[in-house]
């Protein structure tokens, strides 16, 4: 990977560095985040398990960082391994694709020319947070609240960008939240501090040093070709890139045999279901079992609702596919919130889920795919590498798919309708025409995706 990571920058690299040049931020509103929250409607539907500097922030920390459960300022269960007088503020000194923006000197005042590309300048800085008469200090280990790039804030004299929770531009650890006996929306003053000028008080019992942590995975282009067959004995022979296969039907041989020729692969599974010929059918609380999937004897839908309950059954599956060696995952069924579940299944539920299963297989370098749901494309297109898409030309809304595109991320599609099949009229032409223009990889098969034929718009 292109990471290696650091510590922050003190002043003693930068002779021209001194607190002065440092604005003190007024009143401004806080609120209380910690590592291992979970995605709801008041953090974005946004878990907190990996960090913007750190894939794996919770399990560097040591666990989840329980805001109603303490013993002093660690939680209740353990003594973590990283500082818990910890924030987050709106600026991130690297953009999505993981690159160190070009302009950081002209307005981070500790940055210098000759900072690493490849390492933060921002993680584990220090500020100093003011509430009334006592003071705290913490590191900075996260982004947020609700954004990433409004430096005029974070470096200068603006109000904060955000409009949520009365403007908040400062997220706050438990621990610290507790020193300065904060409420859930507060406001405080802040100040960024060099690291030798922070005084000793439990801030300094855990200093974090932990290096930037972006974990290595797949990550296809929109020019990759594929093949998906989920039934019948695979029919390794196709000249293609990628091969989408079923993660519990196909062994280690299987794909070992496909990369060794040069194949990607990923493996299938579904994880907005439940079927009942899987090896795990028995882990499934029956609480979480719905309504029947039409068409598909033995399926059921799940309440994704309960993180709690299909977490541990989801992460099973992606380490399964992660011992098997699969390149990436494609979770199936990942917009229950528009089916008939049999649950009161909402946008966010959905959201919180779909950001979860992204988030657990990237934390074990695994390739992640979004699975249809449309409607909720914009704001899932960073958390997923490529995108699976059913007929979405039969049905007219590949539009919708334009994100990935705009993203530079593969787009896979396939057709099952008979016109296409058949080429009546010209429709197949018609709509491969239209699937590279829109620079999607389309595949016309049959909808049990069992090979008994291909047409690849290629």
């Amino acid at each position: 990977m292109f990471l290696i990571g650091c510590e922050s920058t003190s002043s003693s690299s930068n002779n021209n560095i001194d607190n002065n040049l440092y604005l003190l931020h007024k009143n401004i509103s806080t609120t209380t985040f910690w590592t291992g929250e979970n995605g709801s409607s008041e953090n974005g539907n946004i878990p907190n398990l990996a960090s913007a500097w750190d894939d794996m922030w919770m399990l560097n920390y040591g666990g989840v960082d329980t805001p109603d459960a303490r013993n002093g300022y660690y939680p209740a269960d353990f003594i973590p391994n990283e500082n818990p007088f910890y924030f987050a503020l709106p600026y991130n000194d690297f953009d999505h694709n993981g690159d160190k923006k070009i302009d950081v000197t002209s307005y981070i005042p500790w940055a210098i020319p000759s900072d690493n590309k490849n390492e933060s300048i921002c993680k584990n800085r220090w500020i100093k947070i003011i509430k009334g008469s006592s003071t705290a200090y913490a590191q900075w280990e996260d982004v947020g609240p609700f954004g990433e790039d409004d430096k005029d804030y974070v470096f200068g004299n603006a109000q904060p960008q955000n409009d949520i929770n009365n403007n908040a531009g400062l997220d706050v650890s438990p621990a610290v939240r507790d020193y300065l006996s904060l409420s859930d929306v507060d406001n405080v003053d802040w100040q960024f501090v060099d690291e030798e000028d922070v005084p000793d008080g439990p801030w300094k019992d855990i200093v974090t040093t932990t290096n930037i942590n972006w974990v290595d995975w797949y990550k296809p282009d929109t020019n990759t070709s594929w093949q998906w067959q989920l039934t019948g004995n695979i029919n390794t022979s196709y000249d293609v890139e990628l091969y989408d296969i079923d993660l519990f039907e196909s062994n280690t041989t299987l794909i070992q045999s496909l990369q060794n020729d040069a194949k990607k692969v990923i493996c299938y599974f579904s994880a907005g279901s439940y079927e009942d010929w899987r090896d795990d059918e028995n882990d499934f609380p029956a609480t979480v079992l719905g309504n029947d999937l039409d068409g598909w004897e033995g399926e059921r839908w799940l309440d994704i609702s309960k993180i709690e309950l299909l977490s541990p059954i989801m992460t099973d599956r992606l380490d399964l596919a992660k011992s098997k060696g699969c390149d990436g995952v494609e979770p199936d069924n990942m917009d229950g919130y528009t089916n008939n579940t049999g649950f009161s299944l909402s946008a966010d539920d959905q959201l919180a889920y779909n950001k979860f299963i992204a988030n657990e297989a990237r934390k074990r370098g695994l390739s992640v795919g979004l699975k249809n749901d449309l409607d909720q494309i914009v704001t899932l297109e960073p958390f997923y590498d490529f995108a699976v898409n059913e007929q979405c030309h039969f049905y007219n809304e590949c539009e919708k798919m334009q994100p990935f595109i705009d993203a530079n991320k593969l787009v896979l599609n396939a057709e099952y309708a008979e016109e296409y099949v058949n080429n009546n009229n010209g429709e197949r032409d018609n709509m491969c025409s239209d699937t590279v223009n829109l620079k999607f990889k389309t595949l016309v098969l049959p909808l049990n995706l069992d090979d008994s034929f291909r047409y690849s718009c290629d």
